[in-house]
This record gives structure tokens, C-alpha cells and sequence, in this order.
């Protein structure tokens, strides 16, 4: 859904419903994973975690909580066996770009299975909620003394592969784009 480059707008439309759209799995699912990722059980580590998914997207599901010391933070928690998942999807890409270029010699041009390759590299990067992390720690160190920038700090204590611990900011979807300019 984020690669406009590759599809048409309305195939980028519908995949975007697949980001956001996606039914949360039920606390009972996650909370297993979510334990062996933390160390120790979630009411350990915090004073309050709210069961209730605040987002949920196909690749993971969002939580609020709050730390012993007060501070508010947002889990972000991959959901179970979905590395699995995407792994199956993406031998089956990479097999229809295979098949695509062997019969189709005038889609050859676009390169099918150097597209999936490069999809692949992307996407397993997604899997991965620390590198987002580093990446994020990145962008706040280019942007340090900008008021008017705020990327959240990390909690690397409990931040893994599949586990992101962030600072809680309240704010608005960058895509509603009348909220941004309100």
C-alpha cells in the first residue's frame, strides 16, 4: 500500500484498508508472546495496560499503557505467527513473478521478480520493530533542537524484533490531512 510507484491508485487504495482495517487478535492471543518479549509478566512491568487494542494492522496491534514512574507508552506487538504468514506469501510472490516472466514475455520488462526481491527485503524490515526503533532514534538525532519535531523515545528494556516499547504522543493521523492543516 505504500508503494504508489508500483500499482494503480485504486489497488493502492484497497491495500490501504489492509494497514489499518485489520480486526484486533484478543488480548488472550498476544499475551503469551507479549510476556516472553517483556521478560516478565505485563503487570510487572507496568501499572496499567489496557487490553483493548487502540489500532491494529495486519503486521501487528497497538496498546496503551503506563509505567510504575507514570509515563504513558504505546506497545507495539507483532502478531503471533505472522512471520510465518508473510514468509509463505512471499514464496508464493516470488514463484507468480517466476511463472509471470516465463510465460509472459511482455511483462518481463517490469522485472517481476526483482520487484518481489525488493518487496521482500521491505517488508521483512517491517517484521522487524527494533530496527524501526533504531531508525527512529535516527530521525530524532538528525532533528535534535527542532520545537516543532517529536519523535517518541524508545524503551529498549522491552523493545525486541517484535515488541516496540515508545513514549505515548497524542496526536493525529498523518493522513487526515484536514486535521493537519486544522
Amino acid at each position: 500500500a505504500t508503494r504508489v510507484d508500483l500499482l494503480p491508485p485504486e489497488w493502492i487504495a484497497e491495500l490501504s484498508e489492509l494497514q489499518n482495517a485489520v480486526p484486533a487478535l484478543p488480548y488472550a492471543d498476544i499475551r503469551e508472546q507479549l510476556e516472553a518479549d517483556l521478560g516478565a509478566s505485563p503487570a510487572e512491568v507496568f501499572a496499567f495496560l489496557d487490553e483493548t487494542p487502540m489500532a491494529a494492522a495486519s503486521l501487528a496491534q497497538a496498546h496503551r499503557a503506563r509505567l510504575h514512574d507514570g509515563r504513558e507508552v504505546v506497545l507495539k506487538v507483532r502478531r503471533p505467527g505472522i512471520r510465518d504468514v508473510v514468509e509463505a506469501d512471499l514464496r508464493l510472490l516470488a514463484r507468480l513473478a517466476e511463472i509471470v516472466e516465463a510465460r509472459l514475455p511482455d511483462l518481463r520488462r517490469y522485472r517481476p521478480a526483482e520487484v518481489v526481491q525488493q518487496f521482500t527485503v521491505s517488508l521483512r524490515r517491517e517484521l522487524d520493530f527494533a530496527a524501526e526503533c533504531r531508525n527512529a532514534e535516527r530521525i530524532a538525532r538528525n532533528f535534535k533542537g527542532r520545537d516543532d519535531i517529536l519523535i517518541p523515545g524508545v524503551h529498549w528494556q522491552w523493545t525486541c524484533e517484535s515488541l516496540n516499547v515508545q513514549d505515548f504522543v497524542d496526536g493525529i493521523p498523518g493522513r487526515n490531512l484536514a486535521g493537519v492543516d486544522a
